[in-house]
């Protein structure tokens, strides 16, 4: 990587990815929550998973207008707007009392989200081209397995807080890991700059030589390529399958471990195993280059979902889970970065918030489908065999979305 792209990622990246912990954590600290939550609330496992899987419901409605949004007024001003909000939305649910109360709080969330994670996707695209890309937006998705691989455990203890100022152990969950979000939302202001042109920290001579690789990254003939929207539409497909994945394992994690015979205390240590996996096979995946690369992933994940339906000990659903999470964290990185690849500037933003829109989907039908399948079988094992069989197909449908050469990094 070029001096001038190694100060850009580390002007960004630590915030940004600082930024996504938080976004992850809110958005799946329901998982700990759930184990006292639902029995006070009578959440049964079909209402738990809906509500988990709602969010994605306001997220999908709201997030292409939320990303034309950051086009419009700016990254800086958008993005810090919707961390203050999700942070406000996160606090408010510790005070729930209804069930309807609660899944109002979870689509509210996903409103509040929805602008996020496509929007730093594409303000990547503002300030690097495709050659740096994928190792940078590597490093900034390994904030979904580090948050939870740090959340995990400090979720757990704070549920120990049961009846501390006369607040239940999940109300403080809420309390505690949605205020981080109101202090960041705050400092985005200062931190970001909209794009590189305004950028104080950026020399004219950086400005004018970051503006001309931009341009001549630009693609430029599609001689030989699928139409833009048979790629768009393949990478949604994609992105679908996989999000069935990772929140059907996100949101149940916690509740796979015990139901395998795992006690509440030490369970947030041990949903630490399976994102520390995730985050040292997409360190290490990152680095890599060949097209085979995203759909082999797809089926060693598939492999640790099929392996945690068939055994049922602790140690052996860990280590089951361990390698699901440890395919489809690295496959994230490999899929965006063959996406952005086929787009314009001038698309860019649209594109991914369609393909993110579709993936939200998916997230709501894992999350749903995992408690649907408990409440109907009494077992886990459908519903891990159903993920199991997503993420195979996805490797068919990204073999085939590969087939466009990656750039050599720089």
């Amino acid at each position: 990587m070029s001096p001038l792209y190694r100060k850009i990622a580390l002007r960004l990246v630590p915030f940004l990815m600082l930024l996504y912990m938080v976004a992850f954590l809110d958005r799946v600290n329901i998982s700990f929550a759930a184990l006292t939550m639902n029995r006070d609330l009578g959440i049964s496992a079909s209402l738990y998973g809906f509500a988990a899987g709602v969010f994605f419901l306001g997220y999908c409605l709201f997030e292409v207008p939320a990303n034309l949004m950051l086009a419009r007024i700016g990254a800086r001003r958008w993005i810090a707007s919707l961390v203050v909000a999700w942070g406000v939305v996160s606090i408010a649910t510790a005070f729930v009392g209804t069930r309807p109360q609660y899944v109002a709080a979870r689509f509210l969330l996903g409103v509040a989200e929805s602008g996020f994670y496509p929007g730093v996707i594409f303000y990547l695209t503002l300030w690097l081209p495709r050659t740096v890309r994928s190792r940078v937006m590597a490093a900034f998705m390994m904030a979904l397995p580090i948050s939870s691989c740090l959340g995990s455990p400090i979720s757990s203890h704070i549920l120990l807080l049961h009846n501390m100022l006369a607040l239940k152990g999940w109300q403080w969950l809420f309390l505690l890991e949605g205020s981080p979000a109101i202090v960041l939302g705050a400092a985005t202001w200062f931190v970001l700059a909209d794009t590189p042109a305004v950028a104080p920290w950026l020399t004219p001579s950086e400005k004018a030589q970051l503006a001309f690789e931009l341009r001549a990254d630009e693609p430029t003939s599609q001689s030989g390529r699928a139409p833009a929207w048979v790629s768009t539409a393949r990478a949604s497909v994609t992105y679908f399958l996989f999000s069935v994945a990772l929140y059907g394992l996100s949101f149940w994690l916690p509740k796979l471990l015990v139901s395998a015979g795992s006690s509440t205390l030490a369970t947030g240590w041990w949903t630490a195993v399976p994102y520390l996996a995730g985050a040292v096979t997409m360190l290490l995946v990152s680095r890599q280059r060949g097209a085979y690369w995203l759909p082999a992933m797809f089926l060693f994940s598939g492999m640790g979902f099929l392996a945690a339906a068939l055994v049922h000990s602790l140690a052996g659903a860990l280590l089951g889970l361990s390698v699901a999470a440890s395919g489809a964290f690295a496959s994230l990185p490999l899929f965006w970065s063959t996406a952005t690849a086929r787009m314009g500037s001038g698309s860019a933003g649209a594109t991914i918030a369609i393909i993110n829109s579709v993936g939200a989907i998916g997230g709501f039908t894992g999350s749903f489908l995992m408690g649907w399948l408990y409440d109907f079988t009494h077992s886990y094992s459908i519903g891990l065999w159903t993920i199991a069989t997503c993420m195979v197909l996805g490797a068919a449908t990204s073999a085939e979305g590969s087939s466009t050469r990656e750039p050599t990094p720089l």
